[in-house]
């Protein structure tokens, strides 16, 4: 209990979080080099637990990186409150990833004969099983009250598949009714809304029927007092926590329990420029959304598109061409890619809440000019141009070579139409570009 006590004061979970993609990476080169891959030597048996685990990773994979890029892109919506948003999510937003990776390389080793590629997966069940015990653990300090009830104990099985899955499998499988965003108004004005966010969630912006009950703490002796035949309304902020406490309450004996799809935030989204009465209407029901529309799409899409291209082209050209590679082109490219990475990782520590996506700066920001910052003006491009560029060596790909410096001169062209707007928002920043590279120290 002592060690629980020490790990938890000191949040030595998350770093867990860096061992197992660390892992997941080495898996990945030694499973490359090693190469030895065959079905033949999977029984009936383990033939099956291949193509569940498989298909299983597969769909868990494209749910949790869909659910990931969609949180990425609308937190900045959260204003002030994103760091708050961030530490809240984080963890329960990437574990359902981590679970997808679990599988997928597990279903990989299966093929191979390999002992270090199968040292190295045992190794990623390890720090997952600890990641997963350490986040439930920590969740139950947070939420169970001293002395649970039977009920409340029986339902680790749905946290720890909900922690696991992170998907409205949970939900369903309580006989809850999964509601999208846009038809949560037409519900019964009657409809007891249950919001499980945080205190300060709470208060940033909520439903204006709303309670609170944090987590589900203090739900069971609430819902005495509500008849089991009328309707409620379950949410949380991205649609993570809810479908916890759905199950919680259809074991209580409600009825008819919707869990609000994709959380109070695509509401916010979707309810943007409205304002609605009654106990579906927002507190904030309207934000300032000046400086957005110069958020210079079209350059956006066309990045995305470049990057895109060169992560299906480069495989399908060395498939293609049968070209080969040398290991030193691999190596090249690979420590280019990390390195890329590496400085994402430093760009993104440095901003904190000043992150977003809109290249607009944020109206409660700071320029930042330390770390990184203090000799690069936009490390954040510094590091995809670098990361793709290694992809594509490491491919030893010539078609994806005008791709990529198409999309190096989109972030160039954005970062000169977005530097005019740190101009106006900083007086500063002048003297900050007079004395910084752009993307690369002595280079540009």
């Amino acid at each position: 209990m002592n060690l629980l006590k020490l790990i938890e004061k000191y949040e030595i979970r998350r770093p867990l979080v860096g061992i197992f993609y660390s892992l997941a990476l080495c898996w990945v080169v030694s499973a490359w080099y090693q190469g030895d891959f065959s079905f033949s030597r999977l029984g009936t048996l383990g033939f099956g637990a291949a193509v569940f685990s498989g298909l299983l990773g597969i769909l868990l994979f494209l749910v949790s990186v869909l659910e990931l890029v969609t949180y990425l892109i609308y937190v900045p919506f959260s204003g002030r409150n994103v760091d708050v948003l961030s530490q809240v999510h984080g963890e329960l937003l990437l574990h359902p990833l981590t679970s997808a990776i679990l599988l997928l390389t597990f279903t990989v080793t299966m093929l191979t004969s390999s002992w270090l590629v199968w040292v190295i997966w045992v190794a990623l069940f390890t720090v997952f099983i600890a990641q997963t015990y350490l986040i439930l653990h920590h969740l139950d300090s947070e939420v169970d009250p001293p002395n649970p009830t039977h009920a409340q104990k029986s339902g680790i099985i749905f946290r720890l598949l909900g922690l696991i899955l992170g998907a409205e499998v949970i939900t369903m499988s309580a006989g809850a009714k999964p509601l999208s965003p846009w038809k949560a108004h037409k519900l019964p004005q009657d409809t007891w809304i249950v919001d499980v966010r945080t205190r300060a969630e709470f208060q940033w912006n909520r439903l204006n029927g709303a309670e609170n009950y944090p987590w589900g703490l203090g739900l069971y002796d609430a819902a005495s007092g509500h008849p089991k035949d009328r309707p409620v309304l379950v949410m949380c902020f991205s649609g993570h926590r809810s479908p916890l406490v759905t199950v919680m309450l259809r074991r209580m004996g409600f009825e008819t329990v919707y869990n609000l799809h994709w959380g109070l935030l695509y509401y916010m989204l979707l309810s943007r420029g409205t304002t609605r009465q009654g106990p579906f209407g927002l507190t904030r029901s309207s934000r300032d959304t000046s400086g957005r529309g110069k958020d210079y799409k079209a350059i956006s899409v066309g990045y995305v598109i470049t990057e895109f291209l060169m992560l299906v082209l480069a495989p399908i050209e060395k498939w293609y061409m049968v070209r080969d590679v040398s290991d030193p082109q691999r190596w090249i490219g690979a420590i280019l890619g990390i390195g890329g990475f590496f400085a994402a990782y430093l760009a993104y520590r440095e901003l904190g809440r000043n992150f977003r996506v809109f290249a607009a700066p944020r109206r409660s920001g700071t320029l930042i000019k330390s770390g990184i910052y203090s000799r690069v003006r936009h490390p954040m491009y510094t590091a995809v141009i670098f990361a793709f560029l290694g992809y594509v060596i490491y491919w030893g790909s010539r078609w994806c070579f005008p791709l990529w410096v198409t999309m190096t001169a989109l972030y160039a062209l954005k970062a000169w139409k977005e530097e005019g707007g740190l101009q106006v928002r900083y007086p500063d920043y002048q003297e900050y570009k007079s004395r910084t590279w752009k993307f690369f120290p002595y280079i540009y």
